[in-house]
């Protein structure tokens, strides 16, 4: 199993997106409000994954069309993103970055991806979601679905950007795994596991690979880099403090499992250098 790290553009974000270690209103407004020479520079990951039962795509990353020249553009990004989350990310696609662009470098298209699973509905994950459209399954946790349409999180995933009536709605069931023991078997042999952890939002899936004895951890936003974990740093994006530290003490047991062979993070530097991970 062969696991393709895609870097889909980037977002420059206070530091208090990944390393708040809190969150609530005075954190938001920090986040909304900080000027650019304190913003970090963060990649957006996707991931493609030669898998036995075909070709996976986990998230999607920007769209084109939020960065037309392959620079910031802040008109570009206020079209695709309202402008509590255009002053948030401050998203930027070069050229050549888009999914779909790396899919077609790597000779592939839309329509062979087998699946395309959505961790979560924040714009960076979802936003590519229309370069992708003709893959033939599109599947999303059922908690991540239901809340977002429904709860404050409506106002982080805006819905014109990952809505598509062919998405599957899968739901978690009892497991022994992640921190409160939640996960979807996507194909019934436990290669492929969803696994709840929340904390960022209701549903947020981190996406297990396992393979002859060996395992990779795509954590999605449940930590931003190793640094969460190790340090028990919270992100500062959230609606739960407490269960983001359930999650990440559970990402901190699996990095520390002999049979680890990486955990890797949407926005991580170190792990966007890497280009292909097999296990």
């Amino acid at each position: 199993m062969n696991i393709h790290i895609l870097r889909c553009g980037s977002i420059q974000v206070s530091e208090t997106v990944p390393y708040g270690n809190a969150i609530g209103l005075k954190n938001s407004a920090k986040q909304l409000t900080a000027a650019n020479k304190d913003r970090l520079t963060l990649p957006v990951c996707a991931y493609l994954i030669e898998h036995p039962k075909g070709l996976i795509l986990v998230d999607t990353g920007w769209c084109r069309e939020i960065s037309p020249s392959g620079v910031y553009d802040p008109k570009a990004v206020r079209e695709i993103l309202p402008p509590h989350l255009a002053a948030l990310f401050h998203p930027v696609l070069p050229e050549g970055m888009a999914v779909h662009e790396q899919l077609a470098a790597m000779g592939i298209r839309p329509e062979d991806l087998d699946c395309v699973i959505l961790t979560h509905l924040d714009p960076d994950h979802v936003a590519g979601l229309r370069h992708v459209k003709g893959a033939k399954r599109i599947v999303l946790p059922e908690d991540e679905y239901f809340w977002s349409c429904r709860t404050v999180f409506k106002t982080r995933q805006p819905r014109n950007l990952w809505y598509d009536p062919r998405i599957e709605r899968l739901f978690y069931r009892g497991s022994p795994l992640g921190p409160n023991r939640w996960a979807i078997d996507l194909f019934g042999d436990e290669s492929v596991h969803l696994v709840n952890v929340p904390g960022h939002t209701d549903g947020q899936a981190a996406v297990l690979l396992q393979n002859g004895g060996h395992f990779v951890l795509l954590a999605a936003d449940a930590a931003f880099s190793p640094r969460n974990w190790q340090e028990m740093i919270t992100p500062g994006f959230g609606f739960s403090r407490d269960w983001q530290k359930k999650s990440l003490q559970w990402i901190a047991e699996m990095a520390a499992d002999p049979a680890c062979a990486a955990v890797l993070c949407s926005h991580d530097p170190e792990a966007a250098a890497r280009r292909v991970i097999s296990i």
